[in-house]
Parts: structure tokens; sequence; C-alpha cells
């Protein structure tokens, strides 16, 4: 899969945090060569290798990762919960650092490589910093990830190879200006890149295409949104290499109630995201849900709420308590580990369609994929 220029035609990216042409610098668009069957647009590498040759990376042999991450499982029993005709599990926990940030840490990683960039940093709230740490030591990459110190947790290994984790006393932003002060002093290129973000997510989305195309509902809990983003954009691929995918489906985006800024703006038609909100409570619910800057993604989520019929909804922090018993369960029985104490985003969306569901808002024919997005126990990760 190549970018190009729909201007002049270029097809090199301006570095590693946007898409642009280097001739112009209007925007790059990701075209899949044609193929006639999906059976020649796959590969014979792991996880999210399989689909190689519909991402834009060269370095394919780093694209290696977790064949069970990417294969549905299905609950027929969380499915009589919802009193829905199927429920189906995408596993992310299974991923080696047990997060979907992996899909994203370890393509960035490969786009290093493909860059020739030796040193890296970046900031985050945790579990994205725990995945670019593991891929970027894995490319040989030097790589330092910023984290408040509130969420640090989320990194169990500070130290990994070339890759290590650097708590930050404050909040998002003060993880943001310790990440940008480290790479005026070492050079080392500042990774904030949201068109990348966006293409981390896109093997989420060819592996429902590919297992789950009868899908009419996607779950998944969201910070800025970048996980649908994604996965549109690679139904739209997997279409252009002969595959059917879902249409006519819908999104039920789930946030914690204290983060929920990006629902709101959309609820609210409010056209900016105040920045000045953004301070993240001190003991946050759930910290990984804390954006950086959901403005980004302002635009581009309100268009595909608005063209598929989709909406984001807060869920209430005694509600996730209340339903997590259940959903915990469900997963130990098919072998899906997940520890509510670390990490409740994957809770969040299992609350979030029960309350729809009560509601009436799902169908008895509706077809659910779930993407598990939260984290298996920390003793279980490198």
């Amino acid at each position: 899969m190549r970018l190009i220029c729909e201007n002049c035609r270029g097809t090199r990216v301006e570095g590693p945090n946007e898409w642009a042409c280097m001739s112009c610098g209007a925007p790059l668009t990701p075209v899949v060569e044609p193929v006639e069957k999906w059976v020649d647009a796959i590969c014979d590498i792991p996880g999210v290798g399989r689909y190689a040759r519909l991402l834009p990376v060269d370095h394919t042999d780093l694209l290696a990762s977790s064949d069970d991450a990417l294969r549905p499982v299905d609950s027929p029993r969380l499915a009589r919960v919802l009193g829905v005709r199927s429920l189906r599990l995408l596993p992310q926990t299974w991923n080696v650092t047990g997060t979907f940030k992996d899909n994203e840490g370890l393509l960035l990683a490969a786009k290093c490589r493909d860059w020739e960039i030796s040193s890296v940093c970046m900031h985050s709230s945790g579990n994205t910093a725990r995945a670019y740490q593991y891929y970027m030591d894995r490319a040989g990459i030097e790589c330092v990830g910023f984290v408040p110190q509130a969420s640090a947790y989320k990194c169990p290994n500070r130290s990994l190879g070339r890759a290590t984790i650097e708590p930050v006393p404050g909040n998002m932003a003060s993880a943001a200006d310790a990440a940008l002060a480290h790479s005026k002093q070492t050079g080392a290129v500042r990774l904030t890149p949201s068109q990348w973000k966006i293409e981390g997510k896109v093997p989420v989305g060819l592996a429902i295409a590919e297992h789950c195309p009868d899908t009419t509902v996607i779950a998944v809990t969201v910070a800025s949104g970048y996980g649908p983003l994604g996965m549109e954009r690679a139904f739209a691929r997997a279409r252009s290499a002969g595959l059917s995918a879902p249409q006519g489906h819908v999104y039920r985006l789930f946030q914690a109630a204290d983060a929920s800024l990006l629902g709101e703006a959309i609820r609210n038609g409010h056209q900016e995201i105040d920045l000045g909100r953004m301070t993240p409570p001190e003991v946050a619910f759930e910290p990984t849900l804390q954006s950086t800057n959901p403005n980004r993604t302002l635009p581009l989520i309100r268009r595909l709420i608005e063209e598929t019929g989709s909406r984001i909804d807060a869920v209430p922090a005694d509600r996730v308590a209340e339903e997590a018993g259940t959903f915990h369960d469900a997963c130990a029985e098919l072998g899906i580990a997940l520890e509510y104490s670390t990490e409740k985003s994957a809770f969040i969306c299992w609350a979030g369609l029960v309350m729809a569901a009560r509601s009436g808002e799902l169908r008895p024919d509706d077809q659910v994929t779930m993407v598990v997005s939260g984290s298996r126990p920390y003793a279980q990760l490198p």
C-alpha cells in the first residue's frame, strides 16, 4: 500500500507525525494496490502482519504480533444478557503489552525504521507508552515515554532494553512538556502522530472485516475516537481488496463519565472543545481515557457519527462497578484475563452496552462485536 498526493502524485512522507507530501505539503491518501481476491491481499506474517499489504509500512517483518488478539471469540452468555443474536469479543488483551495500543505501537515502530529514526520520545497516560516502549525496543529504537505520576502504575516495567518510562509529577500537559523538553535537549524525535494513531486501529477493523462482516453494532471504549476512525478506514480498504466488510453498521462508543469531553461536544453541537476543561481529575476513574487533545478528531468523529447513525455515551462509575462481575466471569470462561482494579476500559464498554440494552437501544437480531480494549493482569506483561 502506498501514500499518494492527489495534487502532484508525490509519495514521500514528511515525517513521523503527519501524512504530508514533501513536494507540495498536501495531505497524502492511502491507495491499496488492486487485487482480485482477498487471499492475494494477506500475508503469512502473524497478527497485524497478516494485513501488511494493506498498511503503509516497508519493514513488514516488524508487524508480527499476536494472532489471537485479532480473532474474535463468541460469547453466547453475554449475548443472552444483552438480548442480541450474538456477541463477539475481539480480545485485544491478548496482545503482548495487553491492549489495542499494540497495533499502533508496532506500526509506528516499523515506520520509524522505514524513516531510519534511531531515537524517539512521546507522552501518554500509560497504555500507549507501554506499547511504544516494547515495540520501539524490539525495532532497535531508543524510546523514552513520559507519563503522569498518577498513572505510572500502567507501566510496571520502567526499563526495557533501549526503552524507558519516566513518571512526571502533574497531569498529561506536564508529561507533554517533559517530552518536548527531552526532544529539544537530546534530538529525539517527539512523536505526536494523530494520523498514525488512526492508522494504528486499521488492523482491528481489518480483523472485524475478515471474521465478522455481518456485524451490525461495533462497541468500543473511546477517548479521542481514533478507534472507529481507523476501523472505517479499514473497511474501505478491505472492500478495495476484494473482501466484504460491515455495512449499515453503527458504533456504540462509550466514555467514562469523568472523561467525556468528546461525547459532550458531539451531543451539544460544539465545534471546539475548551482546552481549559481538559485538565484531568486528580484521581481519574480510568486514567488511560484522559485524552490529550480531542479537538484533532472532533470534526472527523462528528462526521462519522452522522454518516453511520452512531453515538457516544458517558457511563457512570457506579454502573461500571455493578456490571463488572458478570463481564469478568464471562471473559474468564473464555480465557480472556482482565483485572478491574488496574484497567477499567473494557468494563466501561460492557456497562455501556448493558445500559443500551436495558433502554431498548439494541435489537434482538443485532450481531455485536465488542473490542476488548483494556489490559490483562500486569503480572502477565513483559
